[in-house]
């Protein structure tokens, strides 16, 4: 009885033992799978040339943001920004920004973007541009908003800002000292009235850089994201000992308080799903453009090409356009045209409604006459369209 009574009080332990190593696997498993979601992610692997401009960018698909949810951040890594290098996030229904702060600002660093509600509504259905002109895209990663930490670098006290912009509050160069590209400044706002705007100056009372002069300021605020050295370079002007290194105003709200929000995280290297830029081509004598540039069935594809190339261009010359067919889609005729790069993008020819060129497989051949010719010359040409990849343009000599 007693042996029975040991080895029954063994096998207990054992299966306690067990039950707890079951439950510590199970929670090990959930901290693990929460770890890797928790990471920043690359949804985009590039290298994608944005060029002068304003001519090139890059779809965000919109699989990417299925699980996204508002306060995620999408960051642009990149290289090669020259001095005037700008960005931009665009809706591809309008081409506008996803949001008026990010329909243009500068580019010297790392860019980023917070997702609200509002975006998600969007890039959800539709995804997600990144343009711009004067850089390289070199990857794009999606980080859950818990990846950021944010600390509160002024307390106060609040100020209302008035209509007339008269309003603005002080900050020392003690609250930006451990401030670094790819940071942001994050404005707490309260009392916001429709069309609030806010505004960051330097101690001299100019703006940091255009893309401050006017930042619309949400229901709790907004955020400014350091996107080069320049605003540092003109906080650090101020001097350690100015209680006005920075100074914010604008119009329609109060701030509460301000604070800087960086990255804490790190990244996951798994790149199973990622979307890959295109191949990027060296362009040979008479290319104007290579590589694989997709006209979406929702009209949402362009490829513009400014007027230098064709200043030597007469009438005995041609643009071959080269392309692959997308797969056939009910209801969809691919379909190609060319427009004037400016204004309303009337037809090259001149007319208000533009000339479709039907796709069937062949090649584009356009060739030009005076007034096309003309318009190719000062402004240069917009290619758009729907149901096909294009893979290169040359200008040609038909003689």
């Amino acid at each position: 009885m007693k042996n029975n009574y040991v080895i029954g009080f063994a096998a207990y332990t054992f299966r306690c033992k067990n039950y707890k190593l079951y439950i510590i696997t199970i929670i090990l498993c959930v901290l693990c799978s929460v770890g890797v979601h928790a990471d920043e992610r690359t949804i985009l692997l590039g290298p994608k040339t944005i060029g002068a401009g304003w001519k090139d960018n890059i779809l965000l698909e919109a699989r990417h943001f299925e699980k996204a949810q508002a306060g995620d951040i999408i960051t642009v890594y990149n290289d090669n920004a020259k001095r005037t290098a700008q960005g931009a996030f665009q809706d591809p229904k309008n081409w506008q920004g996803v949001a008026p702060e990010y329909g243009c600002f500068n580019v010297g660093g790392p860019f980023r973007m917070t997702l609200t509600e509002d975006i998600l509504n969007k890039v959800r259905e539709r995804g997600c541009f990144i343009g711009g002109h004067d850089y390289r895209i070199l990857r794009v990663t999606l980080t859950p908003g818990s990846e950021f930490v944010e600390k509160i670098v002024w307390h106060g006290p609040a100020k209302q800002m008035k209509n007339d912009w008269s309003v603005s509050a002080e900050l020392p160069s003690s609250c930006f000292k451990n401030l670094k590209v790819g940071d942001g400044l994050v404005i707490h706002a309260s009392r916001v009235e429709p069309g609030a705007a806010a505004k960051i100056m330097d101690f001299t009372w100019n703006v940091i850089e255009k893309s401050t002069d006017g930042i619309p300021v949400g229901p709790t605020g907004c955020t400014y994201y350091i996107n080069d050295d320049t605003p540092l370079l003109k906080l650090q002007l101020a001097g350690k000992d100015n209680n006005a290194a920075m100074r914010i105003g604008g119009k329609g709200y109060r701030l509460d308080k301000v604070g800087i929000v960086s990255f804490i995280g790190k990244r996951n290297e798994d790149l199973t799903d990622v979307q890959r830029a295109p191949k990027e081509y060296k362009l040979q004598p008479g290319e104007l453009f290579h590589g694989e540039k997709t006209f979406p069935n929702d009209w949402s594809g362009n490829l513009r090409l400014t007027a230098e190339p064709f200043q030597e261009c007469t009438e005995n010359d041609v643009l071959l356009i080269h392309y692959e067919l997308l797969p056939k889609q009910e209801g969809v005729t691919p379909q190609m045209s060319f427009r004037e790069n400016k204004g309303k993008w009337y037809d090259i020819t001149g007319a208000q409604e533009p000339v479709w060129y039907k796709l069937d497989g062949n090649d584009v051949v356009m060739t030009f006459d005076p007034v096309s010719l003309d318009k190719i010359k000062t402004s240069g040409i917009v290619v758009t369209g729907l149901g096909f990849i294009l893979t290169k343009i040359e200008l040609i000599s038909a003689q």
